[in-house]
Order: structure tokens, then C-alpha cells, then sequence
């Protein structure tokens, strides 16, 4: 028999990984965007996003949806920029600019 405790361990993480596939594809966006910017190979542009995630402070998939919506012209949606916050956004925005035109990776 499941236990109370054990189903609801189960539904958290079924949770979560729903959250990971619905924030997979902006990711590969994001990443393809790295790639053709810095004429890289797929885990270098990762880990630019990665620690772009880290030193700003703000999640890796809205690091990407940033990312994306920067590159593409769309401008953030709302609800990204309520989350994340003006200051988050521009800190993404900054650190992204600074990682494509170092030479931190070369």
C-alpha cells in the first residue's frame, strides 16, 4: 500500500518535472541564439546561460526567456518581468552582452 506522504512525494515530483519540459524548449532557443552568436558548440552556450543564472541571481529558464525575447525583439512578457523584476532583467541582459563580446570562453 502507498502511503499519504509517498503519493504526495510522487505528485511534487511529477510537478517538477512538468515544470523541466515546459522550460526545455525556451532553453534550446536560448542555447541555438548562444550558438549562433558566439559560433560555439551546444554546452559551452549552455554553460554561458548557466552562469549567467548564477551570477545574476535569476533562474536559468527565465535567463532564457530573457534571452530569447531580447533577441527576437518581443520584448519580456509582463509576467517574466514582474518576476524577475526590472533590475533582474536588465542584470541578464548586461551579463549576457558581457559574455558574448569577452573572451572569457576563447
Amino acid at each position: 500500500m502507498v502511503s499519504w506522504t509517498e503519493s504526495a512525494d510522487k505528485a511534487e515530483e511529477i510537478r517538477h518535472l512538468h515544470g523541466a519540459l515546459a522550460s526545455q524548449p525556451v532553453i534550446e532557443q536560448a542555447k541555438g541564439m548562444m550558438m549562433l552568436v558566439r559560433t560555439c558548440e551546444a554546452e559551452e552556450a549552455f554553460t554561458v546561460l548557466r552562469d549567467v543564472s548564477q551570477r545574476t541571481n535569476v533562474k536559468l529558464h527565465d535567463v532564457a526567456a530573457i534571452v530569447v525575447a531580447t533577441g527576437s525583439g518581443a520584448g519580456v512578457a509582463a509576467e517574466l518581468a514582474q518576476r524577475v523584476g526590472a533590475k533582474g532583467v536588465e542584470a541578464v541582459r548586461r551579463s549576457v552582452r558581457w559574455r558574448l563580446t569577452s573572451t572569457a570562453f576563447e
